[in-house]
């Protein structure tokens, strides 16, 4: 794609207006202390985030344009989690009302062709959906938003939610989403208390420093749900033609957590609304490369019903 030179323009303002922000932020913070190498992550859609140091420290300043309750769930989270379980998160420095601050974890994404690192995330990933919640749903600031008592309720409320952000000529493909799912409502049906899910449970966010599990990270996408959904999408995102290795993660998951029988069917669903997920947000971020990807990845979902 070609920017014209007013759309390029448009760019570079936005860019040096957020480079003054960023350093007003930081300045209102550290007044008195050097900040240093600054750097803003090449990844990642939503937010912009940077690293920097501070008397030879690392932190992550993470920046929310809008949808402000994102800081304080993102807060929330990290805290919870360090209470109630050993996982290694970042630390929570300070929060704005569009910004977060946190420690920095070192490390690299994990490679999943080491077989050790691979049972350590699933341990991980188990003691993750040991936290419980009264309710279903996901996670607005430090409240669930809207709740429902039973999962399938709220599975039926999202995938309506979703349904309204996929244009009008996919009439054929919204009409097999709502298909599949009705002939699969039995699959929904779950007795588990709602656990936490992360919902973005892959490689580039869990990260490993001399050789061990040193942090798990982005975790802004969390909600209150059934602990199989969250499954179903590492291994899609993580393990897909590797089911060596999706054994070997689901091995350790089963260290500290539990597997349904009915899983590998329920698997099938979940894959495919995890797919639906993913086209619908691409749609809302008008993103026509990521349209293209996430439409041929639901299709093919789609086709093994039939």
């Amino acid at each position: 794609m070609i920017l014209s030179e007013v759309q390029v323009w448009s760019l570079v303002v936005k860019s040096h207006s957020m480079n003054i922000k960023v350093g007003g932020i930081l300045d209102r913070i550290y007044p008195d202390s050097r900040v240093s190498s600054i750097k803003k992550f090449s990844k990642g859609a939503i937010n912009n985030t940077y690293s920097f140091k501070v008397k030879s420290k690392d932190f992550v300043l993470r920046i929310h344009s809008d949808n402000f309750w994102k800081i304080k769930k993102e807060a929330y989270m990290y805290e919870l989690i360090a209470k109630k379980t050993d996982i290694p998160v970042p630390n929570v420095v300070k929060t704005g009302k569009d910004y977060l601050l946190i420690t920095k974890i070192k490390g690299k994404e994990i490679s999943v062709n080491n077989k050790k690192l691979v049972r350590k995330s699933g341990e991980i990933l188990a003691k993750l959906h040991s936290i419980k919640f009264p309710s279903y749903g996901w996670i607005v600031g430090d409240k669930i938003k809207p709740s429902f008592n039973m999962w399938e309720d709220f599975i039926y409320y999202d995938v309506k939610q979703k349904l309204k952000k996929i244009p009008s000529k996919s009439a054929l493909l919204k009409k097999n989403i709502k298909k599949i799912v009705d002939e699969n409502k039995s699959l929904l049906k779950i007795n588990s208390k709602p656990c936490l899910l992360h919902k973005d449970y892959h490689a580039s966010h869990i990260l490993v420093h001399n050789g061990a599990i040193n942090g798990i990270i982005d975790i802004e996408w969390a909600m209150a749900g059934h602990n199989e959904l969250d499954l179903a999408k590492t291994s899609l995102w993580m393990f897909k033609n590797k089911p060596e290795l999706e054994k070997i993660f689901l091995q350790g998951y089963k260290k500290y957590g539990k597997v349904s029988k009915e899983f590998k069917e329920r698997q099938r669903l979940y894959k495919l609304l995890t797919s639906f997920s993913s086209l619908s947000f691409s749609y809302e971020c008008r993103n026509r490369k990521w349209c293209i990807y996430n439409l041929n990845e639901l299709e093919g979902e789609i086709n093994e019903y039939h």
